[in-house]
């Protein structure tokens, strides 16, 4: 029953933090799906928009085997840090270079952690999903 209250308080206070956090300077509701970033000014406004909430962008290339397994796990994690207000992206390197060459990601995946209009964490190559995790968790918990 303990481990069971413990979380039940976890979960509140992450709500009660999400609330927080999307309150606090988003312009927009948290996004309930990844957002494919179509431009420089889409990404700009993204950016902007949410700066004071974790943005992770997916760098990947239809070509990139490794970036299509990684495709609906990135997906199930942003169902799962939905209401810690975390803005997950996906960005095609082939369609966006110059994004990528702003951020310098020369491989891929490539996966950009950014807050506050900032890169606080660069991620390359895929992660399987538990370390994934671990990875968001770490660069949240850096962020409080």
């Amino acid at each position: 029953m303990a481990d069971n209250t413990k979380d039940m308080e976890l979960e509140m206070l992450r709500q009660k933090k999400a609330e927080e956090m999307m309150g606090a300077g988003s312009k927009s509701a948290i996004p309930d799906e990844v957002i494919d970033i179509t431009s420089i000014d889409h990404f700009n406004q993204i950016v902007n928009d949410y700066q004071n909430n974790l943005i992770i962008v997916d760098n990947w290339a239809e070509w990139c085997g490794p970036c299509k397994a990684f495709g609906p796990i990135y997906e199930s994690l942003q169902k799962e840090y939905l209401t810690q207000g975390v803005i997950f992206t996906k960005l095609d390197v082939d369609h966006n270079q110059a994004i990528a060459q702003q951020f310098q990601v020369t491989g891929i995946p490539t996966t950009l952690f950014i807050h506050n209009k900032k890169l606080v964490h660069r991620q390359v190559g895929m992660a399987p999903k538990a370390q994934f995790k671990q990875i968001v968790d770490a660069v949240l918990a850096k962020l409080e």
